[in-house]
């Protein structure tokens, strides 16, 4: 930004210098025939207001690729924020789970209890069994969809970052492009 500071300060002596060389021209001992004097003055202010507009587009173009960085940025954030708390609804479903099993083994435990069959063996310890199985696959089934799902949004994030890092990139690419264009225009002119 100090670059940009110092350059539009120079741009504007230069753009005053210019103007006063105009009214010099215009108002000098040649009056309305002075002209002669008139035209490097015009050409040296539409050199001015050249680059006064190059700098302006590099720092416009660097902004830019700025802010769309930055956007990507929170998108990523977003991502990251999102996977946490696909990790706390996994949690809280498979405690879910493990709640349901727990209630479902006590209340037929009891009503095996109850009637006087041995929860030891036979149906009650085969039934027992495949209720923990059951329970088993599902608490892994939801672990890996968590999982998948935690992984697609990191995978994501990480994307998010890499485009910002571009889209940065890209700003300051563009930014030097203009600059090295206005310059070349302004050689031009000579």
């Amino acid at each position: 930004m100090e670059f940009a500071a110092a350059a539009l300060t120079s741009i504007g002596s230069a753009i005053t210098e210019g103007v006063g060389a105009i009214t010099t021209a215009a108002t000098g001992p040649a009056g309305v025939f002075g002209l002669g004097s008139l035209l490097p003055s015009a050409s040296t202010a539409a050199s001015i207001l050249s680059g006064g507009a190059t700098v302006l587009s590099v720092i416009n173009a660097k902004n830019a690729g700025d802010a769309k960085a930055m956007a990507l940025n929170a998108q990523a954030d977003d991502a990251i924020t999102d996977s946490r708390i696909a990790e706390l609804q996994g949690l809280d479903r498979q405690t879910s789970l493990k709640a349901a099993l727990v209630e479902r083994l006590g209340t037929r435990d009891v009503a095996t209890a109850a009637s006087g069959v041995d929860l030891s063996f036979g149906t009650a310890a085969i039934a027992r069994r495949q209720d923990v199985t059951a329970s088993e696959r599902a608490l892994s089934i939801d672990q890996n969809t968590t999982n998948t799902q935690v992984a697609r949004l990191q995978e994501r994030a990480a994307n998010y970052r890499l485009q910002a890092k571009q889209a940065s990139a890209g700003g300051l690419a563009t930014a030097a492009s203009l600059g090295l264009e206005g310059a070349a225009k302004i050689l031009k002119r000579g």
